[in-house]
């Protein structure tokens, strides 16, 4: 018996999720169903709306909005553009307001962005971020960098001498030691597992105490527990008598894993269904439209599902949505044409301005429906795309990634089930 849905999202990143969250707000029956995991648990848990623009700018953005206006009156392909200020600001609105419905507050806003500081002691511009880590280490005068000794790839040395060269406040770092008994190094989720052990956490403490933190802004690696993190992050507060600020660490990414538990719970209670492990290796047409898909199972056999709309939101070429090969790149699912590809030549390799492979993915309409790059002939009427798979942008430069998929993904899951790009 076919399996059969109002709408298939086939990707489990962001831009799936969010897909997800227009399609259920509007009462349909709905599927996601990726290979793999998505990209959340390597990734900050931020959403970076644009960080700067234009993309080669050193800056960071003071008010990403006031220059979205900009980008989308220079930039038509860009993927902002495609969605349109109305859309880019509903999807921000809830998802601040799902964020606070599924127990994981965000707060933040289009309007400003905050640098927050990376592993390395990076300052990185975001616009939404947990409430626990709404701190901003620009205005502190005295900033304490912890690193945990059983944790592997932090050096609390190095990311404060780096951000010495970047604030003026007084900043200090030490190490403190939780005598695990574990004979190895250990990465930030198994850190962030002890850490919700009260003994383990009151080793932290005690150590800290010691450190003389008191009225000083904590920054720490995000391993201040997995499902408790805010009870974990205020005890911590009360005890020292400190603010406490976690930064996002290398993978595996504790901030992006309470992200995506949170939200895929949340789509879950509201009755999404999700299917991952499993690749799609069936598609089915009818003229210009997608009629089936079908997922390869454990045992062999091809589950077929139906659907009235798809949307695509596979991610690009770091989550192989988008395959390179020598001399082309594919899309991955339904063998959609992949634009904007530029040819890589000795004199403009290195020159990011000029060649990056990160424009190219599939050519939409403001629909988000794939079209035929270089034309609006649309390809499949009811597939939509979402995310890193869009043509058009180079997230990491401009720091928009997270910002994209969220609302190509909304825009994406509207389209799907009302043919609308809002909720109105």
């Amino acid at each position: 018996m076919k399996m059969t849905y109002d709408v298939v999202i086939i990707g489990a990143g962001l831009a799936g999720y969010s897909a997800a969250l227009a399609a259920i707000k509007n009462n349909k029956k709905v599927l996601v169903t990726a290979k793999g995991l998505g990209n959340f648990y390597s990734a900050s848990g931020y959403i970076d709306f644009l960080g700067y623009y234009p993309a080669n700018s050193r800056k960071p953005l003071q008010n990403p909005k006031n220059s979205l206006k900009e980008l989308i009156g220079n930039n038509p392909k860009h993927p902002y553009s495609l969605i349109g200020e109305k859309a880019i600001e509903a999807a921000f609105s809830i998802f601040l307001q799902t964020s606070k419905e599924m127990g994981l507050p965000y707060t933040g806003t289009m309007d400003e962005n905050v640098l927050m500081p990376s592993a390395a002691g990076a300052l990185i511009p975001t616009s939404l971020y947990p409430v626990t880590a709404d701190k901003r280490v620009t205005e502190t005068h005295e900033l304490f960098v912890v690193g945990i000794k059983e944790m592997a790839d932090f050096y609390p040395a190095y990311a404060a001498h780096n951000l010495k060269k970047q604030l003026k406040a007084s900043i200090k770092h030490t190490w403190v030691a939780l005598e695990l008994g574990i004979g190895r190094e250990l990465n930030s989720y198994d850190i962030a597992l002890a850490m919700e052990k009260a003994e383990i956490r009151q080793r932290l403490v005690d150590q800290l105490k010691k450190a003389a933190v008191k009225g000083s802004l904590l920054a720490i690696p995000a391993v201040l527990g997995v499902k408790a993190s805010q009870e974990t992050i205020k005890n911590i507060e009360e005890e020292l008598e400190c603010r406490v600020l976690e930064f996002p660490t290398l993978p595996p990414s504790v901030m992006g894993y309470r992200l995506a538990e949170n939200l895929k719970n949340y789509l879950e209670l509201q009755g999404v269904d999700f299917i991952v492990g499993h690749p799609v290796s069936h598609v089915q047409y009818d003229g210009r439209i997608c009629k089936e898909i079908g997922i390869t199972t454990g045992s062999g056999r091809i589950k077929k599902i139906k659907a009235n709309s798809f949307v695509l939101a596979t991610g690009g070429v770091l989550s192989e949505g988008l395959f390179v090969y020598p001399g082309k790149i594919k899309e991955t699912v339904f063998g959609l044409p992949v634009g904007m590809v530029q040819e890589a030549v000795p004199e403009n390799f290195f020159n990011m301005d000029e060649f990056s492979i990160s424009y190219a993915g599939v050519m939409t309409n403001e629909k988000l429906q794939p079209v035929k790059p270089g034309t609006q002939e649309v390809l499949y009427e009811n597939i939509y795309i979402a995310g890193a798979t869009l043509a058009g942008y180079d997230p990491f430069i401009e720091k928009s990634g997270n910002g994209v998929a969220l609302a190509s993904g909304y825009k994406a899951g509207l389209m799907a089930v009302t043919g609308r790009d809002t909720d109105e």
